[in-house]
């Protein structure tokens, strides 16, 4: 699978898009399938494409091309019953941190009717393996994960699957499998709610439960902060997309509950931020940074055996804040000088955000005595 490709690795495994493509592009074998993600670069399109009819013609499957929706359906519910294991509960969130997708509850997708749909290989056929009945010819998968672009990452994810059981003779892999997979997938460290109160982890809606798992769920924003770690201009987009609906719902909340204290005034945006030497730091802020918000520049830990990462000094990054937006910034020596600062909180005026660097996520966690997968 060949997903989303941008300037992540600039100057580490290419000098543009393209070189960074065809790098990407190694993962491809001879007679293998490829799934082709959307790409929102073309200059990457065409290269993977290039690669993909080179290494492996006919088995490619490009997904913006497949037929997706992302829908609501009401009283979606899965049928596990011939799955092991079962479909784990979600953790609860403030109403106003509950957005997950695209704001659907499922995607839509079909499958190919038939493996002749796929393109053809122009080598001989291959012995098949016995492959799984299919009833239907589509499925609606959970949208667990928050995110817009966790749409295009989930029509990813099937593809591949339906590779493998149609391909390979995975035939365990059946829509509700599948299904169960969806429903109980994780990522921290992306759009991760983090509970400071209860020192819990909720990344999206679902995972480990607070210390308190029967407490009424906190409706106060100062007792919450969101953790992402957006390190270039395209995950800082997505970043704000998300931040701004979650300002929108929080709004939308306050309305609804006629609430006419100081606190249901304009919500901000708290930006705690650290990056790796090299970031286009000015690019990255200028995607998050709007009126309003408040920067604080924070230095992350030396990461174990890899030396040649090095954190931008707060001073350098709180220089380049001001010059991009000219808002009021913050240094901090160290991490923990801003947690404290943080749990001494207590209005709710600003909406609290970790990004800049997957290091200073990792930095988070440790400091809130938080384990990332916390049932393993």
């Amino acid at each position: 699978c060949i997903c989303p490709v941008d300037e992540d690795h600039l100057g580490m495994i290419g000098n543009n898009i393209e070189e960074i493509a065809l790098e990407k592009s190694g993962i491809m074998r001879p007679g293998s399938w490829i799934v082709v993600a959307n790409q929102e670069r073309s200059e990457a399109f065409h290269k993977i494409r290039q690669e993909a009819h080179r290494t492996s013609p006919g088995r490619i499957i490009n997904v913006r091309r497949q037929p997706t929706t992302d829908i609501h359906v009401p009283n979606f519910v899965i049928d596990s019953s011939d799955v092991p294991g079962h479909v784990r509960a979600s953790s609860e969130l403030p109403s106003w941190a509950t957005f997950k997708g695209t704001g659907k509850r499922c995607l839509r997708v079909k499958y190919p009717p038939s493996p002749e749909t796929y393109l053809k290989s122009t080598k001989p056929k291959e012995p098949q393996s016995k492959q799984p009945t299919k009833s239907k010819t589509e499925v609606d998968l959970p949208l667990e994960l928050p995110g817009y672009y966790q749409a295009g990452n989930a029509s990813v994810a099937f593809y591949a699957l339906d590779v493998l059981r149609t391909h390979y003779g995975f035939t365990r892999l059946t829509d509700s499998a599948i299904q169960v997979g969806f429903q109980n997938v994780r990522w921290p460290g992306r759009l991760s709610w983090l509970n400071i109160a209860h020192r819990a982890l909720i990344p999206g809606a679902s995972d480990a439960r607070s210390e308190s798992p029967n407490d009424t769920v906190s409706e106060r924003l100062y007792e919450w902060v969101l953790a992402d770690g957006a390190h270039n201009e395209p995950a800082a987009v997505e970043l704000r997309k998300y931040v701004d609906t979650t300002l929108r719902r929080i709004s939308q909340q306050r309305y609804i509950r006629m609430a006419r204290s100081r606190s249901s005034g304009t919500v901000c945006v708290r930006w705690v931020v650290g990056f790796t030497q090299g970031k286009d730091m000015r690019a990255i802020l200028a995607r998050l940074v709007q009126p309003g918000d408040i920067v604080w520049a924070v230095p992350f830990d030396q990461p174990k055996e890899m030396p040649w990462i090095s954190c931008e000094r707060p001073e350098q990054i709180a220089q380049t804040a001001r010059a991009v937006s000219g808002i009021r910034v913050e240094t901090f020596d160290c991490l923990k000088d801003a947690v404290d600062r943080l749990s001494a909180c207590s209005a709710d005026t600003y909406l609290n955000v970790v990004c800049g660097s997957l290091y200073l996520v990792a930095n988070v966690f440790r400091e809130f005595q938080i384990q990332p997968f916390p049932n393993k």
